[in-house]
Parts: structure tokens; C-alpha cells; sequence
């Protein structure tokens, strides 16, 4: 490690540096781009990477990518990140790969003799044939075409879908390795496009230092356990990733619980900048996919109210701690946004979600917007 002594901090210094380093503070016209190194997942498609972005005040997607890429999840990146991210995420052993993220599949197909990365470029290479013609397609039309180019093990018969296709994560992996971006029609259907960005491939250890390295800025202070769900893999698999910084770290201690930081990063963490009054997140910011969700909602009844099986909540972060959740709907051309606060909010904090939720009408081609407020009452102070 990078030091032996032990630097103790708060979870209130931790909630600070982490929005600072997101871009939510008064530094983020500086910042508001350091999402990106980390990528921002879009679930669903189109509707929550650009509003983070927009929400940071970076209205536009020129040089970004979205993409299959951690978890096999859509993300948004920097266009220029491809290369080191198809790099690092061609996954060698199968075993790797988080049953929980993934199902049994990684072991299914050890067990049929072939290896992941194998299959992995098997795939990519009948993904990059298939578009050669420059056509954009669906999944389904990509699937359809690719199926009969590759491994028969790895196109196990579908019950859902009524045919054979190729074992869902990988296709989703497959992509990336192919140069596939995906364009976003609606929420419900996309595409992919040929991009030319993935030509020269990187170093697949390097590129996992450094994808890891960007992790501990954006996530620190945190243990090797929390990387592997923001990775898809096993505790182990994500060990090795961690190895590979790990003589560039500081232990930390946040209220007494040890973890690991940066050391280039130490000073801010004790340090941070005030963080902002409110902020309005949407589904799956950064700040709620790359914590560890015990240190960000000690309370687990709140917790079970932010990271649900399906269609997450936005989140109301008051001073850097997440304190409530949000969700909206649209009807004849008007946005509502109701806020679900954990306690009541003060008259500043109401002005805050104001500001934001009309941010989230820009993105959302609203022109009108209602903020509504859900007990407990807002506060006049």
C-alpha cells in the first residue's frame, strides 16, 4: 500500500468528496465531465445518462458513446474510452462473471469446453462481418444475423423467444468488442451503428488499472467487495482487478469501518468542498451505482425505497446524503415530478428541486413542469 497510517475521516467528508467529484457543487463547470470517466448507465435507453449530464450542466452528448459495457449494461462514455474499455472487459474466464449479474451462464459454458474469450471474439467477429454493410439494425435483426456465424454452444436454445440465440450477456459484451454503438430511437427501441472508435486495442491489464483507478476517485473510499457488483464479478475476479492499483492506495477509516483510497486523492477527502443544498438525481447517477449502499442509506427500509428489482427512482441528495427519492410522469405536454422526502424539506431545499426540475424539463422536451411535494410538509424555513 501506498502508506501505512490510517487516515480517519466521516461519512459526512466522504458524502462531500463524492459530490464534488461528481460535479454536483459549485465546482461543476470544472467537473461536470468526470462522470464520463466512469460511464453513466441508461436504463431505460435514452432516459437517464443524458439527464445526469444535463443535471451537471453539460447539455450536449458530442464525444460520447453509448454502449454495452460495464455489466454488460448500456452506458454512456467518452467516445475516446472505447478502445481501453473493450480492452479490459474482454473477460477471459467465464467463471468470473457475477451469477447475481449474469445467471449461471459463465459456468455453463466452461462446462461446454469453450472459453469465455473465445466465445467473446467468436461473437465480436461475426458482430463486426454482420455490420460491415454499414446498416443499422436492432438487436433482434443483429441477432438474427449473427446467430448462424458463430459456436453452436454458444447459442443455446431460448424458451421465451422460440429459437436459438446467442447467450444474452455475450451478445451484449459481443457488441462492444465489435465496435457497436447503440443509437437510442425511443425507450422501447434502438439500434446499433458501426463506430470506428475500438480499432487499436490497449493493454487488458493497464486498461483494468486505470478503469479501477477511476473508480477509487469516483466511489472512495471503498473495499474490493464493492467493485465487483459495479464489474458483474465474483469477489475473486474483482480481486484481481483490484491488485493491479492496489500499491497506490491509503487506508481510510470512515467512523471506525476501513476501506481504501487514492492516495493522490486523500487530501480532498478530508477536505472536500460544501456540498450542494439539494440536487434532483435520476434513476441510476453515478452517485447511487458506484457507492456502496450501506454507507449512502444506513437505513434499510430507505434502501429498499432507492435500488429497487426494476425501474429505480430518482434520488433527492440534500447535502450530499441521499434523503428521498423522486419519480415523474408526462400527461399532455406537462411534466410532474413528485418529491418523496425521508424528512420535511426546508423552504431552500424546495427552491433547489425547483431549479433542477426545470433542468429535467429541458431534457425531457416538456414545456411545462409541476414539482409536487409527499409528506412529511415542506418546511418554511
Amino acid at each position: 500500500m501506498a502508506a501505512t497510517n490510517t487516515v480517519e475521516v466521516s461519512r459526512d467528508q466522504v458524502l462531500a468528496y463524492r459530490a464534488g467529484v461528481h460535479g454536483l457543487g459549485d465546482v461543476t463547470e470544472s467537473r461536470r465531465d468526470d462522470v464520463l470517466s466512469t460511464g453513466l448507465q441508461d436504463n431505460p435507453p435514452g432516459r437517464t445518462a443524458l439527464v445526469a449530464l444535463a443535471l451537471r450542466g453539460r447539455y450536449s452528448p458530442r464525444g460520447t458513446s453509448l454502449v454495452h459495457s460495464l455489466r454488460a449494461a448500456m452506458h454512456l462514455h467518452r467516445a475516446g474510452d472505447l478502445d481501453r474499455y473493450a480492452a479490459a472487459l474482454r473477460h477471459e474466464d467465464g467463471g468470473e462473471l457475477s451469477e447475481q449479474s449474469f445467471g449461471p451462464f459463465g459456468g455453463d459454458l466452461a462446462a461446454s469446453g469453450l472459453g469465455f474469450g473465445e466465445a467473446l471474439d467468436g461473437v465480436g467477429a461475426a458482430m463486426r462481418n454482420v455490420m460491415a454493410d454499414g446498416v443499422a439494425r436492432t438487436k433482434g435483426e443483429l441477432s438474427s444475423a449473427v446467430t448462424p456465424l458463430v459456436d453452436r454452444r454458444v447459442t443455446p436454445w431460448c424458451d421465451g423467444c422460440g429459437v436459438h440465440h446467442v447467450y444474452d450477456a455475450l451478445f451484449r459484451y459481443g457488441t462492444l468488442q465489435a465496435g457497436l454503438e447503440v443509437e437510442v430511437e425511443s425507450p422501447t427501441l434502438f439500434r446499433f451503428v458501426r463506430t470506428d472508435e475500438t480499432t487499436a486495442r490497449t493493454d487488458p491489464d493497464r486498461s483494468r488499472a486505470e478503469i479501477v483507478r477511476r473508480f477509487l476517485r469516483m466511489a472512495g473510499p471503498v473495499k474490493p467487495v464493492h467493485l465487483a457488483p459495479w464489474l458483474g464479478l465474483t469477489p475473486s475476479g474483482a480481486k484481481s482487478w483490484w491488485t493491479l492499483a492496489e500499491d497506490q492506495l491509503t487506508a481510510v477509516s470512515v467512523d471506525g469501518r476501513r476501506a481504501w483510497m487514492h492516495a493522490e486523492d486523500v487530501a480532498e477527502l478530508t477536505d472536500p468542498p460544501r456540498p450542494p443544498v439539494l440536487r434532483l438525481l435520476p434513476p441510476y447517477d453515478p452517485v447511487t451505482e458506484l457507492g456502496d449502499r450501506e454507507l449512502l442509506v444506513p437505513d434499510p427500509a430507505q434502501r429498499r425505497k432507492i435500488w429497487r428489482a426494476v425501474s429505480n427512482p430518482g434520488v433527492l441528495l440534500v447535502r450530499g446524503d441521499i434523503r428521498g427519492v423522486w419519480r415523474q410522469k408526462t400527461s399532455r405536454g406537462r411534466l410532474t415530478i413528485t418529491l418523496y422526502p425521508f424528512a420535511a424539506l426546508t423552504g431552500a431545499q424546495r427552491r433547489m428541486a425547483a431549479i433542477d426540475a426545470q433542468i429535467l424539463a429541458r431534457r425531457f422536451g416538456a414545456p411545462d413542469v409541476e414539482v409536487h411535494i409527499a409528506e412529511p410538509a415542506v418546511l418554511d424555513a
